[in-house]
């Protein structure tokens, strides 16, 4: 028997499969009551509705995703691999948890039913990737002089999301997001 913990996390690895597999606007509640292995009374005892275990998936989502971005940036290594762990995190969201081609179509759904916990997600990946460019300024010797490191940092946020959109397998956006991050470090060191 799971306690009340452990159900929730079954509850919510298993809406993240079927959210990323089906969409937002075809799962139901039965769908994902089955996917938990729980009957619908029971999934209505932990959640509302549908919206209310998306906001959870969400919530659950970004809070790994802001740590493990944070995580990154205080890693040991060279700039370029730390930068590509901050944003990768960020790629891999999307990416690595819904099918190709549901990605833009479940981004403009949780604009529309989470859009508070996006717009905090996006305020903690630009404190962090902006703090972590502004921690390399003397080897960037552009940042500070040239470009605001909260801006290039908002522009790389943007070009992930781009690239995390795209119907691309893992392969194909871990090479892009390589070569964002390689032009933007060896932009930046630039004299």
């Amino acid at each position: 028997m799971l306690d009340a913990e452990a159900r929730q996390r079954q509850i919510l690895a298993a809406a993240l499969r079927t959210f990323g597999r089906y969409g937002f606007r075809r799962t139901s509640m039965a769908l994902l009551a089955e996917a938990a292995d729980l009957s619908r009374p029971s999934l209505y005892q932990h959640f509302r509705g549908k919206e209310d275990v998306f906001r959870a998936v969400t919530a659950d989502l970004i809070d790994g995703m802001t740590e493990a971005a944070e995580r990154a940036a205080r890693a040991e290594g060279p700039l370029e691999e730390r930068l590509f762990g901050v944003l990768s995190v960020k790629a891999c969201a999307l990416g690595g948890t819904v099918d190709p081609p549901l990605r833009a179509e479940i981004l403009r759904d949780a604009e529309r039913v989470a859009g508070d916990l996006l717009v905090s997600c996006h305020r903690r990946m630009l404190t962090t990737t902006s703090g972590l460019l502004r921690s390399a300024s003397d080897e960037l010797r552009l940042i500070g002089e040239e470009f605001d490191a909260e801006e290039v940092a908002a522009l790389l946020l943007a070009a992930v999301l781009g690239i995390s959109q795209e119907p691309s397998d893992a392969e194909v956006m871990e090479r892009r997001l390589r070569d964002l991050v390689r032009l933007t470090v060896r932009g930046l060191r630039a004299a």
